[in-house]
């Protein structure tokens, strides 16, 4: 499962990787900045209450985006400018209620792409509910043979942004009116250099479903809409354009915004390329 991704790089080189425009980044980065500022102020009134950088601030130029924090992500769809979602999926269908018990343990942070045709709520989506979430890379757990996790962060050879496969939807408050839009993450089974890394946990063996370019236009491609040509683009990404290395332990602590998150440990260097060479 991926719960955590990376989007080193602004709205403004994301637009241009995807050729869209960014007026709804624009008012999005408004509307979040106002919320920092009514959080700042009751944190200031309160020092218990906690402000999460997650919540209020549109998640780009960031070195750990966390699923569990219901980011504000930046998304490309079928429009002609980048969306701004939460991840963690609210069906349309859901009901207040709901919604209202949701926690941030529960809603969809991931969907498997063998049962996209089949199960609720992936089946009312892949028609028409595509999208992509860029990405610079995203971290997965190593089980070390102590029974300890070893993050590893991933990017792609020859890609600086690349592309995650994703359905959205759009859920309607029925007491406000207020609509929120929000996506899941598609994951495949993990490639040969994947497995070696991503070993254990709740889900072991999965990886992100990463778009080629020549698949990211069919992706959202309206017209593509039969199960055979949707399924045809999941394919599992070639682990030969992958590379990856081990991060520090507590990458999720701290500030996001900080490079470090990235960098490889040091002393771990000699564990993963003994690990990527193993059979």
């Amino acid at each position: 499962m991926c719960f955590f991704t990376s989007l080193s790089a602004n709205a403004a080189a994301v637009a241009k990787r995807y050729g869209k425009q960014l007026d709804i980044i624009e008012a999005a980065r408004q509307i979040l900045a106002e919320q920092e500022q009514t959080e700042r102020a009751k944190q200031e009134a309160d020092p218990k209450h906690k402000v999460s950088v997650y919540d209020i601030r549109l998640a780009e130029d960031i070195y750990v985006i966390p699923a569990y924090a219901e980011p504000h992500c930046v998304i490309v769809s079928g429009s002609d400018e980048l969306q701004v979602m939460q991840w963690g999926l609210i069906p349309q269908t859901a009901k207040r209620e709901d919604v209202e018990r949701f926690d941030r343990e529960n809603l969809f942070k991931n969907a498997r792409a063998e049962t996209l045709f089949e199960k609720w709520p992936w089946r009312m989506l892949w028609p028409h509910n595509r999208c992509i979430i860029p990405v610079t890379g995203f971290f997965e757990p190593h089980r070390l043979p102590d029974g300890k996790a070893q993050y590893y962060y991933t990017t792609l050879k020859d890609q600086e942004i690349f592309s995650i496969a994703g359905l959205w939807d759009e859920w309607t408050n029925p007491q406000s009116g207020e609509k929120v839009q929000s996506f899941v993450l598609i994951t495949t089974a993990a490639n040969a250099m994947m497995r070696k890394i991503h070993n254990g946990g709740n889900n072991p063996f999965r990886m992100p479903k990463i778009l080629t370019p020549e698949q990211e236009q069919l992706w959202l491609d309206p017209a593509i809409v039969t199960e055979g040509d949707v399924a045809a683009l999941l394919t599992v990404y070639p682990e030969e354009e992958m590379r990856a290395w081990p991060v520090r332990q507590k990458f999720n602590y701290g500030n996001p915004y900080d490079e470090g998150i990235v960098e490889p440990v040091a002393e771990q260097q000699n564990i993963i390329e003994e690990l990527l060479v193993s059979g």
